[in-house]
């Protein structure tokens, strides 16, 4: 196996390491191409535990990265969410955290992040972990209990029931479509918040939307606008179920949404064209099954629910 070959197999191991530590896609693409240079001028022979290694330049530069986009985020124009990834349904693997969590992730300093990451979801060791974020071996334990005490006290349940989150995205989308706020009523709990990335780059709301009123205001307003010039498609992102829109120059909303009860609690609207980018080739995204096109059907089964909703 040529040094290309085995890089390509750890590939993807890479890329999920860079993506969670910085929580941007673009991100984590130019950490593993620096990784794969990094790796082809390794003197190969003074190396015991390849992925180890290539785990450890990944982990370093994308925690090097995550310090100066910390302070990045400090100016940064309105709520700052992470970059949405494309997925299907049926790819799961040991390292998958959903949308949600990473926004949480967020919360966290770039050391409490990074600590958190590489230990509770790739399961270095303590030992590369210290050498990655420079601090020693207890001050790492430390950093991993004050990063769990805190992601519990803002983690709420975030595996809903499948078949219940699929139906209100149904029922939400068809809702918004229709400027429907007596659905989205229903659909929606007394406090839900609306958070908008448009990161300065569009039109967006600079401040969390809090309220039942306020949110579907926001929602009829920018549909009822997006409706002419967007083309709306289900898909998944980061393992939460997302609507993305599309206009003539490609991505321009990926909207997600966590449920409590049978309820949405939260709207994310992430509209800053830079952290759209893994949605770009719709086409492609669409033949490998992460779009799909509402069909005729469901606006059917949205509508049938709604009236027995009401009846």
């Amino acid at each position: 196996m040529n040094d290309l070959e085995f890089f390509l197999e750890w590939k993807h191991y890479l890329f999920s390491i860079a993506y969670r530590i910085t929580g941007s896609y673009v991100d984590a693409e130019d950490i593993v191409q620096e990784s794969y240079l990094r790796w082809l001028s390794a003197e190969k022979s003074t190396i015991q535990n390849h992925k180890s290694y290539l785990g450890s330049i990944t982990a370093r530069l994308a925690f090097d990265l995550l310090k100066k986009a910390s302070r990045k985020k400090e100016s940064y124009i309105g709520p700052y969410l992470p970059e949405p990834i494309p997925e299907t349904a049926n790819v799961f693997d040991d390292e998958k955290i959903n949308f949600a969590f990473l926004v949480i992730l967020e919360t966290l300093n770039p050391t409490e992040r990074a600590v958190f990451i590489l230990r509770e979801l790739f399961d270095f060791d303590y030992e590369s972990i210290s050498e990655i974020v420079g601090k020693n071996t207890d001050n790492c334990r430390q950093i991993l209990s004050r990063a769990r005490n805190a992601i519990q006290s803002r983690k709420k349940k975030f595996d809903p029931d499948p078949k219940l989150h699929s139906r209100l995205l149904l029922e939400f989308s068809f809702a918004c479509y229709n400027q429907d706020t007596k659905s989205l009523a229903n659909l929606l709990k007394e406090d839900v918040v609306a958070f908008s990335d448009g990161g300065g780059k569009v039109h967006a709301a600079r401040i969390p939307i809090p309220g039942i009123q306020r949110v579907i205001s926001l929602l009829t307003r920018t549909t009822a606008k997006a409706s002419k010039s967007t083309e709306i498609y289900f898909g998944y992102a980061n393992g939460s179920l997302a609507l993305i829109g599309y206009s003539e120059d490609g991505p321009s909303v990926v909207q997600i949404f966590t449920t409590q009860g049978n309820r949405i609690d939260t709207i994310f609207n992430l509209v800053n064209p830079d952290k759209l980018k893994g949605f770009q080739n719709k086409e492609n995204l669409l033949k490998l099954g992460y779009l799909r096109k509402p069909n005729l059907f469901d606006w059917a089964l949205a509508y049938v629910r709604r009236w027995m909703s009401f009846s």
